[in-house]
Parts: C-alpha cells; structure tokens; sequence
C-alpha cells in the first residue's frame, strides 16, 4: 500500500487544492481538482458541520415563524417541525454524501488516460472493473447512494406526516403519506436484500424506482389523486357511524396485507439469495438452484404473492375503490403472463423436479394454479 507522501509526489505539476472553506468554483481553466483523502476528509467534515448548523439555524426559524403572533393553542401545528427536520436530514446526508465525491472520479481517471508518464501503479482508478461504479453506470455508487438518502427522506417524511396527522388531526388525509412511507420501504429494501443476498446482480435497477415505466408511476399517481379526491369531497365518509366502522376493518385487513405482502417478498428474495433476479432469466446461470424450503415450500412464486398483496393492501389503506379494482385487474395479468414465460424456462432448467414441484406448490394468487 503506497504511503500518503509517495501518493503526493505523483501529483501532476497542476494539481491544485483549493484553500478551505472556498468551494474552488469555477475552476480555474487548467486546473486539475484531485483531493487527495487527508484533503477530502478535511473538506467534506468541515463543510458537513457548516451546513449542520445552517440547516438547523433554518429549521428553528420556520419553528419560529409558524407560532409568531399566534395564541398558545397553536402547538397543534408543530407538527409540521419534525417534517421540516426530515426534510433537512435528507438534504444534509445527501449534501455530505455527494458534495466532494460525485466529480472527483472521472477527472482522476481522464487525467490518468491523458497522462501516461504519472506512475499509474500509485493508482487503481484506471482500472476497467471500476467503470461500472463510476456515475451514470449501471452500478454508480453515487446514483445508489442518492437514492437511498432520497427514498430515506420519503420514508421519514411519510412515517412522520402519518403519525402527525393522526395524532392531531381527524383528516382521513393520513392514507397519502402512509402510501409514501410504504413505497420508499417497498423500493429501499427491493435493493437492500439484493446487495445483501445476491450481491454480483446489484445495481442501481435493483431499486425497481423505474420498473415498467411510465405504467408503474401513473398507476401510482392515479391512486394518489383517486385518495386525495375522494377524501376531500367526503371527509367524513371515513369516520362516522356504520361506515366508519367497515373503515376500520378494511383498513386494518389493509394494513395486514401490506405488512405480510412485504415481508413475504423480502423473505423469499433472501431465502432465493443468487437464484433470485428481478428479470426473468433465459439461461441457467452457475449457482442458480430450485429453492423448494421456507417460504418456497408453501408458495410457488412467493416475491409475486407478496407484491400482488401487498398492492392491493395499499389501495384498501387508502379507500380506494377503483384504485383496488385497477390493481388486481392490472397485476393478475401481468403476473399470469410472467409466471407462464418463467415457468417455461424453469422446466427447461430443472425438468421434472420443476415440475412435480409445481404440482404440489400453489402460487396463492387468486385464479392462477
């Protein structure tokens, strides 16, 4: 391992570091912005607390501006400060996450392509097998980690806004960020256990943000605004007499459904490890095995029921009658299409062993064997 003063030695004539606090922008033409790490280190740790403090500063102010000149009854709208404070902490993470490392990459490695008498040994960022790492690839650890932090801040706001609006509050409006919360921990662990369980597959895909695009984001959208409409012109079709109390129980089997679809998905992703893929695979890979035990044993295709529950969990939370009807609908389709094309292929895998296990496995989703 080459020590930090043999590393420095092989800076170009041109390197510059930009005394601290500046953020050296714009650069200056012919310059090249390389932190080594005891200067990356400094920089992103100082400036992490800088914007700390500024953030909070501005948290406490929007705190202090929402109870100026109001009566001592208007606690009820603190709720809006943990909000803010999710929001900040997203941004901070973000900020702190990304600030120094997202540009540094590619200069380091167009400097090494360009300049072949620095002693590229110094380095391993020449290297092809870092290239899928670099932004905008595939496995882009910036674009992973943006949108962890991202999907991080949608889960607390969702979380927060919920119990906020439940706590203080008789609207029916909880359902929407509710629905919030479920998504990011739907999307955030669709690319968690694939990192941790079948890791050589993980990508930035993996979190399925963009799966069957632009269907999947309009049926979303749909329920959204199906929610919010519904819920504003009947607020009260939610909580009064018989009605309310049929809410209760569908909301309940909804808050069931979405809590076992999830982790009935999640299971079966890390109990499939490597023979799990979020495509459908035309060719046997090395490793990939018949998983038949745990959750397998009881549903054929276990990360299909959860998905196909848990969505329509989602709708039954939120009230939404055409929501509920377009997701089955939509789903069972989709999944009968799926499980059709897939099972070819795992026939052709594993023959009759495939086959006799299908036999005695139910898939559990309604009108498919």
């Amino acid at each position: 391992m080459e020590t930090p003063s043999r590393v420095r030695r092989d800076i170009p004539p041109n390197y510059t570091v930009p005394p601290f606090p500046s953020l050296f922008w714009p650069p200056q033409s012919g310059s090249i912005i390389l932190y080594e790490l005891d200067e990356m280190w400094k920089f992103t740790l100082f400036w992490t607390l800088i914007l700390y403090g500024l953030f909070h500063l501005g948290a406490v102010g929007v705190a202090v501006l929402m109870q100026g000149g109001k009566r001592m009854s208007s606690w009820k709208y603190l709720w809006a400060v943990p909000v803010v404070y999710a929001l900040i902490a997203g941004a901070e993470a973000l900020i702190a996450g990304t600030l120094v490392a997202h540009s540094r990459t590619p200069d380091l490695a167009r400097y090494l392509a360009n300049n072949s008498q620095v002693d590229q040994s110094a380095w391993d960022w020449h290297n092809p097998a870092l290239v899928p790492y670099l932004p905008h690839q595939p496995k882009s650890l910036v674009g992973i980690a943006t949108r962890s932090f991202c999907l991080g801040i949608a889960l607390a706001t969702g979380v927060t806004a919920t119990v906020a609006i439940l706590t203080l509050t008789a609207s029916p409006l909880w359902r929407l960020p509710f629905f919030l919360a479920s998504l990011a921990l739907f999307h955030f662990l669709e690319f968690w256990t694939t990192a941790a369980y079948n890791t050589r597959t993980a990508q930035v895909s993996s979190f399925l943000l963009t799966s069957n695009w632009p269907a999947y984001a309009i049926a979303h959208s749909a329920a959204t605004l199906e929610c919010l409409v519904t819920h504003l012109l009947w607020p009260g079709s939610s909580t009064s007499g018989g009605v309310g109390r049929w809410t209760v129980v569908l909301v309940g089997t909804g808050m069931v459904l979405v809590i076992l679809g999830q982790a009935v998905r999640s299971a079966a992703m890390i109990q499939a490890g490597r023979s799990f893929n979020h495509l459908v695979q035309y060719q046997r890979r090395s490793g990939h095995v018949l998983v038949t035990t745990g959750v397998y044993a009881v549903l054929r295709h276990p990360s299909y029921f959860g998905f196909f529950w848990w969505a329509l969990g989602t709708q039954m939370v939120m009230g939404n009658v055409l929501g509920f009807v377009g997701y089955a609908v939509v789903l069972w389709k989709f999944f009968s299409s799926r499980i059709r094309l897939e099972e070819e292929y795992l026939v052709g895998f594993f023959g009759r062993e495939y086959i006799e296990y299908r036999e005695k496995v139910p898939t559990r989703i309604p009108f498919l064997p």
